[in-house]
Order: structure tokens, then sequence, then C-alpha cells
């Protein structure tokens, strides 16, 4: 009989998800986007949605099974995760990539704004070339790789008396003895692999899953250390009151470099339409487009030292509260880095070298909590989401000091339809190795589920990239241990002295 209870709360809790989604664009778009661009406000829904419901069917997974082997929730959770799964991967692949090449070709036409059906050509031009190489690497891939290489045991015995319980004393005995007897081997085992075929859907959820665990563990490394660490510098860094004469002669030198970077960006954008014109590719077009990403990041950076010249002066410091809770919301997300590095350590490195875990510290957290109804979610959903949002931290603090990586800031209020577009795929595609990641690092919270058998027995040990996810743990930690040696050795004073120094 399917749980009542949990459906309701399923359901209650799919709406909330929705809301808040709604609520989170409406928080950070800008005022120019307001009442129109309708579709990628939809995408940008749908896509934050259908990420926290992937981050989510672990517990509510773990809830249907409630830690036994067939579930007593009677939900079909693995036909339910791979429905989602299917669904992310198809806008990940298709809608997102669509979406921005949509807007990118309206903004590189000769008037003020391409016809739809001119960005709509744009669009498709691109997408279809890409999907199609895609589909083939994939189809190639799965044809020769698209096996699970799945570790067995096979354990043999004689049989025992035992009364009525024949059978089962002699698996007993042979599970707890694995050592002869007398001159007669009680129990004999042989380890093998068994390979099994995976089914083509979840061989393209792993492949885009494994793309989305490369971005986890290079943004998401570099998040856990940034993201604490800024929002508690920003704070002891925040604006300090100004009198007027100050303010008048700092508002006079940002002005002198608006006008530079406006004169800039003209030239840049004719540039940029001139090579879009006459077709210009190689080193030329990668030099244009690297002179397009600065110039954004110095854009940014101005934005940055206007916003603070305002506060300090028109709100003689800004707001105090809010900068109160963003100090605290650092100190939270310091333990919590603290606690993920240490998790790590301790249960993930022995996994990835094949050994004993040293502790299973927040499975036995979660496990203890758990027992209070909707408890053991809640902090679930805390180290989870936690993760999402260091892989925004990572995303956005790479993408301005390294050229290739595009520069998409979430700035509350001000933020363009592309940039959001742009992070709801990011935040997409890694939910995914979030998810999965969750289930290896808390294995026995969600023993049983199908969660489980579909990462830690299927995509886990696919032939050719298992031993990815064994590397990418060490890589999360990697770029982690390189962004404190940054931060210590660039402090926050040495690190924005400069910013105001443009190359134009």
């Amino acid at each position: 009989m399917v749980d009542v209870v949990l459906i309701i709360t399923v359901v209650v809790f799919a709406i909330l998800v929705i809301l808040a989604s709604i609520y989170f664009l409406a928080y950070f778009q800008h005022p120019d986007d307001k009442w129109v661009a309708w579709f990628p406000k939809i995408v940008v829904i749908i896509g934050l949605s259908l990420a926290c419901y992937n981050v989510f069917l672990l517990p509510l997974d773990v809830a249907n099974q409630k830690g036994q082997l067939q579930a007593s929730g009677n939900i079909p959770m693995a036909k339910i995760t791979i429905a989602f799964y299917i669904s992310t991967v198809i806008i990940c692949l298709v809608v997102v990539p669509f979406t921005v090449f949509f807007y990118e070709g309206s903004d590189e036409d000769d008037g003020d704004q391409r016809s739809s059906p001119s960005a709509f050509a744009y669009a498709i031009k691109w997408l279809v070339p890409i999907l199609i190489f895609m589909a083939g690497l994939i189809f190639v891939l799965y044809w020769f790789l698209g096996y699970a290489d799945v570790p067995t045991t096979k354990l043999t015995s004689v049989l025992v008396a035992g009364g009525n319980l024949g059978l089962n004393s002699s698996i007993n005995s042979c599970l707890n003895t694995l050592a002869p007897t007398g001159n007669m081997t009680l129990c004999q085992y042989q380890t093998g692999t068994n390979h099994v075929v995976v089914s083509p859907l979840v061989y393209i959820v792993a492949i885009v899953t494994f793309v989305g665990w490369i971005l986890f563990s290079i943004f998401g490394g570099v998040g856990l250390i940034a993201l604490p660490v800024d929002w508690v510098s920003q704070f002891l860094h925040r604006p300090k009151p100004i009198k007027a004469n100050e303010y008048q002669e700092k508002k006079k030198e940002i002005g002198q470099n608006a006008q530079l970077l406006m004169e800039a960006g003209k030239t840049l954008n004719e540039d940029l339409k001139s090579a879009t014109r006459s077709g210009v590719a190689g080193k030329r077009w990668r030099r244009i487009k690297t002179r397009e990403t600065e110039f954004r990041k110095d854009v940014l950076i101005l934005e940055y030292h206007y916003r603070r010249l305002e506060d300090a002066y028109r709100n003689q410091g800004g707001n105090f509260l809010l900068q109160l809770i963003q100090f605290i919301g650092g100190i939270i997300g310091g333990f919590l880095s603290l606690f993920w590095l240490l998790h790590i350590i301790l249960y993930l490195i022995p996994w990835a070298l094949h050994t004993n875990p040293y502790s299973p510290f927040l499975n036995d957290f979660l496990n203890a909590v758990n027992k209070v109804p909707f408890v053991g979610t809640v902090f679930y959903a805390l180290f989870s989401f936690y993760l999402l949002a260091c892989v925004l931290k990572g995303a956005a603090s790479l993408g301005m000091r390294i050229f290739f990586i595009p520069i998409h800031p979430l700035k509350i209020g001000e933020t363009m339809m592309n940039s959001l577009v742009f992070n709801t795929g990011v935040v997409l595609i890694c939910s995914m190795s979030v998810a999965q990641f969750c289930t290896l690092s808390f294995s026995r919270f969600a023993k049983y589920t199908a969660n489980e058998s579909i990462f830690g027995v299927q995509m886990q040990n696919l032939r050719g990239i298992q031993y990815g996810y064994d590397a990418f743990i060490f890589i999360l930690l990697g770029f982690a241990a390189l962004t404190i040696g940054y931060t210590l050795y660039r402090p926050h004073k040495k690190r924005r002295e400069n910013m105001m120094d443009f190359k134009y």
C-alpha cells in the first residue's frame, strides 16, 4: 500500500519548490526583464525546480525504503529517478543551449535587436551540429563501453544439520566462519566480475553526470573555500561612511573609468560585428572573445566600486542588519565547508582508495537525527544545497580570473536573463553530480535506495569511466587546497587595491 502521508509531503514540497524558484527569479532579475522574456523565465523556473527535485530524490528514497530491502512506501523510485534525470539531460543539452544561443543571436545583428525568426535560425544553426556530435559520441561510447563491471563474490557451503533451519543454518555458518572446520571446508568463496549491460537511458544520464562531475569537482572545490571566506570578508571590509567631498572625488574617478570603458566597448562591438560578418575564426576570433571577457570583468569591477561608493555615502555604509546576516551565513558556511572536508577525508578518500573508511562521520549524524521526522531531511538539504551554492560561487570566482570561463554573476535585482539561464544550466547539470556525490557520501544513510542502485552499482562501475569518480574526489580536494593557498597569498586588501587599474 502506498504511503499516503509521504505522497502528500512530496506534493507540498514540489509546490514549495516551484514557488521558491519563482521568488528566486523575481529577486535576481533585472528590471528591464520584468514583463518580457517569458520563455527564458519558464526555463529558469523549470530548471531550478528540477535541480531541487534531483537533490531531494535521495531523502524521498530513504523515506520510501525506511532502511529495508523492500520499499515499504511502495513508490517506484527507480522509474521516477530515471525520469527526472532524463528530463534534466534534455533541458541541459537542448533547452538551455537553445535559449542561450537564441539571445546571443538577438545581440549580434546590425541593428538594435534581431528579429525572432533570425534569432531562432541562429540558435538552430549552432544547436543542431552540437546535438548531432554529442549523439554520435554517446552512441559510439555505448556501443563499445556500455557495460558495468560489477565486482561479485560467490559463496558456496555444504549443508549443515540445523533442525527446521537447515539451509539458513548452513548459510549463517558460512558467513560466520569463512574458514575450514576440521578436515572439511565449511564455506568457500570466489571473487569475480559480472559484466552487466546498462540501459541506454542510464548510460546517457551517466555521461552527462560525468560532465557534471568535472564542473562540480572544480567549481565546488573552489566554492567550498571562497563562499564562506567572501561572505565574512565582505562584512569585515564593508563600506564605511564617507563625507560629500570624498564622495565627489571618488565618483569623478569612477566616471573617468566609465568613459574609458564606454569607448572600449564601442571599439569591441565594432570588432565583433566585423568578425561575424567576415567569418573570422581561429586565433583572431579567440583574441576578440578574450577581450570581450576582459571587458565584462572590468565592467563588473566598476559596478562593484560604484555600489560600494553609493552605500558608503548615501546609505552611510549600507544596511548593517543584512551585512550581519551575511556574516553569520559566512560563519555557518565555514562550519559546513569544514564538515564536508572532514567527511571527504574520513569517509570518501578511503572509499576512493578501496579501503575501509576511517569514520562514517556525517552518516552517523544523519541516521541519528533522521529518527525525528523531517529533521534528517532538513540537515540533508542544508548540506546538499550548500554544495550547489558552492558550485555557483566557484563558477563566478574562476570566471573573474580565467578568461575562457564565461562571467555570469548573480546580482540581486540586476541579473539579465542570459546570466540567469546560464547559471540555471550550471546548477542543473551539477545537481545530478551533487545527488551522486551525496549518495556516495551518505551511503549508510541511503542504503537499499534506487539512487544507490543507479549510482553506486551501475554508473560507478561503468567501463571506461569508473576510475574517474575516484579521481574527482581528489580533484575537488585539490582545488579546495589551491583556493586556500590563493586566499592566504592574496588577502582581501591586495585583491581589491588594483581593481580600478583598467587596460584601456
